[in-house]
């Protein structure tokens, strides 16, 4: 028997299109639309005693509110918390706090935000409700980018190292399909324009660096 969980972010949010971090802005206009094409996406699945869990944040909730289905917030897949740096750019965190920035490139995983979170809490906070999702059939998770990033680590296990690193663009459905020969993983792009809000890692990560090279791999934004 086949099992399959449906992964996606939320849609473009007016964060996303800024550069800003954390928050709790509501969509896009395109994130409006991927909204709108995820539930004929999800629709045309037909998918038996669909179950939808969205997050405590505003944009979750606006992704899934044209799906037909029980919703469900689960708090324990929020967004990685920013603390004294939510809702900023990286440039901001990148000239205000030059020092926390260079710590944070330096070791992604195990560095936590000031009165905030690392990755490796977000993967402590998920943990309980793992075989809870594993065990689940026809789940929809819309979430964001650092949660489905220890989620998918976590699930497939993937090396920790490259946990910071995965790539989980917007406007994408991920379905992972469970059976006894392991999991299978399949990205679906939905057809809408979105940025992309990956960073990748940048080659100097000292904290006697200058500005630019902080700043060097801050993916484009409005």
């Amino acid at each position: 028997r086949v099992q399959t969980v449906y992964l996606s972010r939320h849609g473009e949010s007016l964060n996303n299109l800024y550069g800003r971090i954390g928050g709790d802005k509501g969509l896009s206009e395109r994130g409006q639309k991927y909204a709108k094409e995820l539930s004929k996406f999800v629709n045309s699945l037909k998918l038996p005693g669909l179950k939808v869990w969205t997050t405590q944040y505003r944009r979750t909730q606006q992704t899934a509110e044209h799906i037909e289905a029980p919703k469900h917030i689960e708090a324990a897949l929020g967004e990685i918390c920013a603390g004294d740096h939510d809702d900023m750019t990286y440039e901001e965190i990148a000239e205000k706090f030059p020092v926390e920035f260079a710590l944070r490139d330096a070791d992604k995983l195990c560095y936590r935000y000031p009165n905030g979170e690392s990755y490796l809490d977000v993967v402590h906070r998920i943990k309980p409700i793992l075989q809870t999702i594993k065990e689940e059939d026809n789940l929809l998770i819309i979430s964001h980018q650092a949660t489905l990033r220890c989620l998918l680590t976590m699930i497939l296990g993937y090396p920790s190292q490259d946990l910071p690193y995965l790539k989980v663009p917007l406007h994408t459905v991920i379905k992972l399909s469970f059976s006894d020969e392991g999991v299978l993983v399949d990205y679906h792009r939905l057809p809408v324009e979105c940025v992309d809000t990956h960073r990748v890692k940048p080659i100097n990560c000292e904290i006697t660096r200058r500005l630019e090279d902080a700043c060097v791999t801050v993916p484009f934004h409005l």
